[in-house]
């Protein structure tokens, strides 16, 4: 039975910048983006893995949602995958719901188009939670795709919300 007081930790994984969503029910209790790239590259992961825990301790959800990811050849772009995957087991061992889903997956579940871009899912998100509007019109443009990955894990919660219905 769907329990809408589930809470829900949604995370866009990125070794650069990680975005981050909790929802309560309806509520959005927190979002945003924790920047990583000012980070030595071999301190990245520790640092993501130690915010993670942090929501975790902070929000206690019951299940944890992340973007899929894929292992990859180049060292660097895997290690976002090795981030995932240890957040994920990290989640298994706190008896939280565990999954993953594609972005394609997750636009088309939410707004009827998978190849929709990064800025109609947030625009879309923000009519759902009208105090976000203010993270769609920056004045440059690095702050918009920075912003898109808050947008990102608030709409893999709102996505995963509906799975459990």
């Amino acid at each position: 039975m769907h329990n809408n007081r589930t809470t829900i930790l949604a995370l866009d994984p990125g070794l650069r910048d990680l975005g981050f969503a909790v929802l309560r029910g309806q509520k959005l209790v927190a979002s945003g983006v924790r920047r990583l790239r000012l980070l030595p590259t071999q301190q990245r992961i520790r640092e993501a893995r130690a915010q993670v825990k942090t929501w975790m301790a902070t929000y206690h959800p019951d299940a944890l949602v992340l973007e899929s990811t894929h292992r990859h050849p180049v060292d660097w772009l895997d290690a976002v995958d090795r981030f995932a995957g240890s957040v994920r087991r990290l989640g298994r061992r706190r008896h939280m719901t565990v999954a993953t889903y594609a972005p394609q997956t997750v636009r088309k579940g939410l707004i009827g188009n998978g190849w929709a871009t990064k800025t109609e899912t947030a625009t879309a998100i923000a009519h759902r939670f009208p105090a976000l509007r203010i993270y769609l019109t920056q004045d440059r443009k690095w702050k918009e795709r920075y912003f898109l990955n808050m947008f990102d894990a608030i709409a893999l919660a709102l996505y995963h919300q509906t799975r459990m219905r």
